[in-house]
C-alpha cells in the first residue's frame, strides 16, 4: 500500500500536484461533492478597478485615498488593486491611527472618525441608516464583478467596482466533474449577486455568496453530516477553515501559506483541471493498491499452509517471498511506466 501511494505522489508531482497526505488517495474514491471557492480558483483573481462610485457630495479622489489607507496592510487582490489605483493617480492614502482586520472587511479610525470597508454585509448596519441612496453600478466585466463598500461614521461614502474573468479551463472542469456524477457547489465571500453571476456562467446551480470563513467551514460540515463526501478547492486564507473541514482539501497555489498548510494537496499550476487529474490518478493508485493486496494474499494463502505442512523448504520459501516482493514492485512500476508513455 505505501509503495503504490509513494508512486502516486511521484506521478502527482509530475503533473504539478503536491500531495501532503497519503490518505487523500483513498478519500478520493468516495468524493461525490466538489466545493469551489470563486476568486482565484475558478476565476483568475486578477481584480481590476472598473469604476469608483462616490455618494453625493463625496469626491472620488478622497474615496480612493480612504480606501487605500484602510487596505494599507491587507494582501487580498482587491486591496492590492486599490493601493495600485491610488499610486497610479498620485493619491496619498489617508493615515489611520488604528486598523482592525475582520473576516469580511477592515475597520479603522482617522481624525477621530470610524471607517469601514468591505462587503455589503460588513457595512449593512451603516447602510440601513444612511440618508443617501446606494450609487448605481453600471459597469460589468465579462459577467463578473464585485463591489466593495466604504463608509464613514455610520454613513455610506461610496463603493468601488472590481472586475474578474473566468480561468480558461473553468467551464470544462465543471462540466467534466458533473459528468463524473459529482455535485459542484460555488461558495464565495463576495456578494450574492456576483456569486450568482459567476455560477450561472459556469453552469453551477448551487451558489452561495457573502460567506465568511467560518460559514464556508460550516457548509462543508453540513454536507458531510448529510452523508456527502466533500472536496474543497480554494486559494486564500479565508478558505483555510473549509479546507481543513473537508474530506480532501485542495489548495490552489498562489494563495496564502495558511491555506496550503490546511490542505491535503496543492494544485501548483492553479488549473481547475488538476482536480480531475488528481481524481483520475487516485483511481489508478487505488486500483494498484487492490492488485498488490491480491498478490500478497495469494502468495500467503498458498505459502503458509505449505510451510505448515512441511512441504515448503526454506530455500523455496525465500524464493517465494522474493517473487512476492518483486511482483508487487513490478506491478507498481507499471503505474509509472504507463503514465510516462501517456
Amino acid at each position: 500500500i505505501p509503495l503504490a501511494r509513494v508512486a502516486g505522489i511521484s506521478l502527482a508531482n509530475r503533473n504539478g500536484i503536491l500531495v501532503r497526505e497519503f490518505g487523500a488517495f483513498e478519500a478520493a474514491d468516495r468524493i461525490d461533492t466538489i466545493v469551489f471557492d470563486k476568486t482565484g480558483t475558478l476565476t483568475e483573481g486578477r481584480w481590476r478597478l472598473l469604476d469608483v462610485l462616490p455618494s453625493p457630495g463625496v469626491e472620488e479622489r478622497w474615496l480612493i485615498a480612504a480606501a487605500a489607507g484602510l487596505e494599507s496592510a491587507a494582501e487580498h487582490p482587491v486591496a492590492m488593486e486599490i493601493r495600485k489605483a491610488a499610486d497610479v493617480r498620485g493619491i496619498s492614502p489617508v493615515e489611520f491611527t488604528q486598523i482592525d482586520m475582520f473576516e469580511n472587511g477592515v475597520a479603522g479610525i482617522a481624525d477621530g472618525e470610524r471607517f469601514k470597508i468591505g462587503s455589503h454585509g460588513f457595512l449593512e448596519d451603516w447602510m440601513a441608516h444612511s440618508d443617501e441612496a446606494t450609487p448605481t453600478v453600471s459597469v460589468q466585466a465579462h459577467g463578473l464583478s464585485s463591489r466593495v463598500y466604504l463608509g464613514r461614521a455610520g454613513r455610506l461614502e461610496g463603493l468601488l467596482v472590481f472586475g474578474d474573468r473566468y480561468k480558461e479551463t473553468a467551464l470544462e472542469s465543471v462540466s467534466r466533474l458533473k459528468a463524473r456524477g459529482c455535485r459542484v457547489i460555488l461558495v464565495s465571500g463576495d456578494g450574492q449577486t456576483a456569486t450568482e453571476t459567476a455560477g450561472e456562467g459556469l453552469g453551477i446551480p448551487d451558489r452561495m455568496g457573502e460567506r465568511r470563513p467560518v460559514d464556508k467551514a460550516e457548509e462543508i460540515e453540513a454536507l458531510r453530516a448529510g452523508g456527502r463526501s466533500v472536496a474543497m478547492v480554494g486559494d486564500g486564507v479565508n478558505d483555510a477553515p473549509a479546507l481543513a473541514a473537508a474530506d480532501i482539501g485542495m489548495a490552489v497555489y498562489a494563495g496564502s501559506p495558511l491555506s496550503r498548510e490546511a490542505a491535503d494537496l496543492t494544485l501548483m499550476r492553479g488549473d481547475p483541471l488538476q482536480v480531475l487529474s488528481f481524481l483520475d490518478l487516485a483511481v489508478r493508485v487505488n486500483e494498484k493498491v487492490r492488485q498488490n493486496l491480491f498478490f500478497t494474499f495469494v502468495y500467503n494463502g498458498v505459502g503458509i499452509p505449505l510451510a505448515m505442512s512441511g512441504l515448503l523448504t526454506p530455500l523455496v520459501a525465500v524464493t517465494a517471498m522474493l517473487l512476492s516482493s518483486l511482483s508487487v514492485m513490478g506491478n507498481t512500476l507499471l503505474l509509472m511506466t504507463r503514465d510516462r508513455r501517456h
